[in-house]
């Protein structure tokens, strides 16, 4: 999900959902939207759902101090994750989108992979 609050958006595409494609580097992520085209947007500008643990462990440690909504909307999202289907993660998406009170909560920006370093080992 391009990132909703963002500034400077060219491609008038923030808060739309769309698959990662190709990810270069920390500048260069391209990302295609359902509804047709392709943008490319730093990886800062660009969310991911955090993993379906840390959305549990964060509404087990702190939900009774969330509002309702949040906390439903909390819940919903880490069912759906729990399903791991595309569109089940579309739909997580769709409610992240529509409540701003979770989304520091369960997105995170995509960093792209970082490269592994291949180490040499000498055994007998």
């Amino acid at each position: 999900m391009v990132q909703p609050d963002l500034e400077n958006d060219s491609g008038m595409k923030r808060g739309h959902i769309g698959v990662l494609t190709m990810s270069f580097s920390e500048k260069e992520n391209y990302v295609r939207f359902p509804e047709g085209g392709e943008a490319y947007f730093p990886a800062a500008q660009v969310m991911m759902l955090k993993d379906k643990q840390e959305v549990f462990n964060d509404l087990t440690n702190n939900g009774s101090s969330l509002p309702l909504d949040d906390f439903k909307a909390m819940y919903k999202i880490m069912l759906l994750q729990d399903r791991g289907t595309s569109q089940a993660i579309y739909s997580a998406l769709a409610i992240a989108n529509d409540n701003p009170g979770v989304q520091e909560r369960v997105l995170d920006s995509i960093n792209p992979a970082p490269k592994q370093d291949l180490a040499k080992t000498y055994a007998r």
